[in-house]
């Protein structure tokens, strides 16, 4: 009889502990859940700072409807803005160059450069006027079938 009763009190305590270590397990499991989510929600933070438009880009600068910024960054260096900015669409390059031919045509570049093909846009010129200069290289990537990636330099003078 003495013998039952140890058993079943081993028995007892197995599970007790089996319990116990499965409550441990399971905190540190939503610890480490918690710590996942919050790297997530991080990456996402940084992911939303760095796709906003630039601080410095000159308002009326167009993008096209499903931009998606990869870079953007704004400065100031010796008292003088610049911007970079690097976005994708999937606008044809017909669209985006009537846009962007549009767009450079109104903003009086002198000393404009425009060198447009079916895969490449490149314009490049200065705003004497208005103390600045613009320049535009894009073209459809090969990595990724209809998409096409511009970056954008802008900078006071």
């Amino acid at each position: 009889m003495k013998h039952k009763q140890s058993r079943n009190l081993l028995i007892i305590y197995l599970l007790l502990l089996t319990v116990v270590l499965s409550a441990c397990q399971s905190t540190q499991n939503d610890r480490k859940q918690q710590s996942e989510n919050t790297k997530v929600a991080q990456n996402i933070q940084h992911l939303n700072e760095q796709e906003k438009i630039p601080e410095y880009l000159p308002k009326t600068f167009p993008l096209p409807q499903d931009a998606k910024i990869s870079t953007s960054h704004a400065e100031i260096n010796d008292g003088k803005k610049s911007v970079m900015l690097i976005f994708t669409t999937e606008e044809s390059m017909f669209t985006i160059t009537k846009l962007y031919t549009d767009y450079f045509n109104t903003q009086n570049l002198d000393q404009s450069n425009y060198t447009i093909d079916n895969n490449n846009i490149i314009i490049q010129g200065d705003n004497v006027k208005n103390n600045e200069s613009w320049s535009m290289i894009g073209g459809a990537l090969t990595s990724r079938d209809g998409i096409i990636e511009l970056t954008v330099n802008w900078s006071e003078q």
